[in-house]
């Protein structure tokens, strides 16, 4: 145990490794315990919506042309 523990406080990367690699664990087994699934691909934002077929729409809008006339 003694040998384990200087391994582990021998230098600072050592620490940080140990620290992450608890971390890491703790989360994995909290997420396991409670059946969290992660949303990887999850982009979308409610406070931002752009619909790129109504770009030349705002694009008129913003630039105070009417855009009934074009």
């Amino acid at each position: 145990m003694n040998q384990l523990i200087k391994t582990i406080l021998s230098n600072r990367y050592a620490v940080l490794l140990t620290t992450l690699t608890a971390y890491l664990l703790v989360v994995v087994i909290e997420g396991a315990i409670t059946d969290r699934e992660a949303r990887l691909l999850d982009f979308e934002n409610p406070f931002f919506d752009l619909n790129i077929a109504d770009f030349e729409e705002l694009r008129t809008t913003r630039s105070g042309e009417d855009p009934e006339v074009m």
